[in-house]
């Protein structure tokens, strides 16, 4: 009988995670992977046909630990805010996770129209209309400022251009969400 095969694909995808995590997508690939399992590639392709299937269920565990850390982070006291710093947190801790989901052309020939349809941005924008009083048209304006204003803060964390503390992204944050109610309330009284 041949030996049981001690390589699954939970601990592929663990080990092709770690170096994501470590080194980012491009040092992923089967030596790698079989070096971190102290295996021989073999194991690897039993259970994936190929290292394109592979990454693309790095992905998918990448999105879903993504929600899961956004998720723990976001307040309905105002979603939109606490989505915005969660964001940059994110950015900041998982600076090569962020890179693939985010930075690497994830959003390519997407419009903002698309984005603030996305299903998954529709409780931040509703909630923002509930505690901020703006129309929905007001409030999706809103949405988009906030998350481009918290992009451009993550990517410049991402990329070691600046180095902000946490506290002063809170404060950032606060100051920008602020300032762009404010003109969509100018906006609402035209």
């Amino acid at each position: 009988m041949p030996p049981k095969p001690t390589t699954n694909k939970e601990a592929i995808l663990n080990a092709a995670i770690s170096i994501v995590r470590k080194e980012g997508m491009e040092s992923v690939n089967a030596r790698s992977i079989a070096s971190a399992l102290n295996c021989s590639t073999k194991p690897l392709f039993r259970i994936y046909e190929n290292m394109d299937a592979l990454k693309q269920d790095v992905i998918i565990q990448l999105n879903i630990y993504y929600n899961t850390f956004m998720e723990a982070r976001m307040s309905d006291d105002n979603r939109l805010l606490s989505q915005g710093i969660a964001y940059i947190e994110f950015a900041r801790q998982e600076k090569n996770i962020f890179n693939i989901l985010f930075m690497n052309k994830t959003c390519a020939g997407k419009s903002i129209e698309e984005i603030l349809d996305a299903d998954w941005n529709q409780r931040s924008i509703t909630n923002a209309k509930k505690i901020t009083g703006l129309s929905l048209e007001n409030a999706r304006s809103l949405f988009r400022d906030v998350w481009l204003y918290s992009h451009g803060i993550a990517t410049q964390i991402v990329s070691d251009d600046i180095n902000l503390p946490h506290e002063e992204v809170i404060s950032l944050m606060k100051n920008a969400f602020r300032r762009f109610s404010l003109v969509m309330e100018d906006v609402n009284h035209e």
